[in-house]
């Protein structure tokens, strides 16, 4: 019988921890390797020497105290905690604060080798060779096993390039590297009629890009009988195979553009003159005047019913005034005036007097009586109304 139960995972993950956060803050040197940096301001890297490597967080508001930019190959000093994360199983330092001890052993070799090719001439433009404007035959010496040759073949047949790319497969990482580069080089600039190498890979760590720092690759690439484009890694990155090479690309798909940029340009340029020719054709010329014409055409219309549309308002205006003037309407006003005439000689009338309850008195002889006083007694008098007469004897 066991004196006691096992441990779980949980168990022993905490002892650690605990174990772990008893060593308080610690202060660690060695090599910035693998550095990135996020949105959120924290910055991720590790710590290396030659025998190990730890991991390393920097929160955004510790970051804020450096001082110095932080870049693979610096060598430094950091103070940090040391912390376990027990669901993933890894160990990482926390930092405090960090200095720069100096540059990292293969910085100081990269900074030693760059100077001793550079004193030597193999970096200088005047030797570098043009880029074919239009290349035929290129090879892409890099893995044959990754995105970066699917993405560079992509970019080159959405840009429309007709030509042939060869895959010559080397490894691009690791102690073969630079070897294995080296051969591909050599293979490429044997395939016939080769017009332009590419040599390249993606993006990573300084120590993942070492190889294309290696001097009999630089020296190799700068003896190429062809030319080189070297596209290593990403726009940040640069390694001695970009100083030596006739073109540094920025990276692969960059490179592809660069390819097809002759071509791409050579396309907009023979579609830009052939619509100018089409526009100096025969044929266009021709269909032009018809537009012309038909322009020409619509306008004089316009000209034309705007006229005629003036020309009926004129005659039409005329047509009023002479209708205005004529007997006919002369004789209508003339009629109508003489008819107001009558109706007011007819208001003013007798008629129109009597009508309104008033009546004519005459006597026997029919003289208007216009005075009660010369009414006599007995005497026979006449009433006129409106509607007729009517006889009475005076009182």
């Amino acid at each position: 019988m066991p004196d006691s139960l096992p441990l779980t995972v949980s168990d022993l993950t905490d002892v650690i921890k605990g174990h772990v956060n008893g060593l308080g803050t610690v202060e660690v040197v060695g090599e910035i390797s693998g550095y990135k940096t996020y949105p959120s301001g924290h910055h991720y890297f590790s710590l290396k020497d030659a025998e190990a490597k730890v991991d390393c967080i920097l929160y955004g508001f510790q970051a804020r105290w450096i001082k110095f930019q932080i870049k693979d190959g610096l060598r430094v000093v950091v103070k940090a905690k040391v912390d376990f994360y027990g669901k993933s199983g890894k160990l990482s330092l926390v930092i405090d604060s960090m200095k720069p001890e100096g540059e990292g052993e293969l910085q100081k070799k990269y900074l030693e080798l760059l100077a001793k090719l550079k004193a030597e001439g193999l970096f200088e433009e005047e030797i570098k060779r043009p880029i074919p404007t239009f290349p035929k035959v290129v090879a892409f010496v890099t893995s044959e096993i990754g995105a970066v040759w699917h993405d560079f073949t992509e970019v080159l047949k959405t840009r429309g390039w007709r030509g042939t790319v060869w895959l010559v497969p080397a490894r691009v990482q690791g102690e073969s590297c630079a070897g294995s580069v080296l051969q591909g080089l050599k293979l490429a600039n044997e395939i016939p009629g080769i017009d332009l190498i590419v040599v390249g890979r993606g993006g990573g760590s300084a120590e993942d890009l070492w190889g294309f720092n290696d001097e009999k690759l630089v020296r190799a690439v700068r003896a190429s009988k062809t030319p080189v484009i070297s596209a290593v890694g990403h726009q940040t990155d640069f390694t001695l195979c970009d100083y030596a090479a006739d073109k540094r690309a920025e990276t692969p798909t960059a490179a592809a553009e660069l390819i097809a940029s002759g071509q791409t340009k050579l396309l907009t340029q023979l579609k830009f003159l052939s619509g100018q020719l089409a526009q100096h054709s025969p044929k266009n010329k021709i269909q032009s005047l018809h537009q012309d014409l038909d322009l020409l055409y619509a306008q004089l219309t316009s000209v034309a019913e705007e006229f005629l549309a003036d020309q009926r308002h004129k005659l039409s205006e005329l047509g009023s005034e002479l209708h205005r003037l004529s007997p006919k309407a002369r004789l209508g006003v003339t009629r109508e005036k003489v008819n107001q005439l009558n109706k007011r000689l007819q208001s003013a009338g007798f008629e129109s007097v009597l009508a309104r309850g008033y009546s004519i008195v005459r006597d026997a002889e029919g003289k208007v009586i216009s005075s009660s006083k010369s009414i006599k007694t007995g005497k026979k008098i006449r009433l006129k109304f409106s509607d007729g007469e009517a006889g009475a004897v005076g009182e």
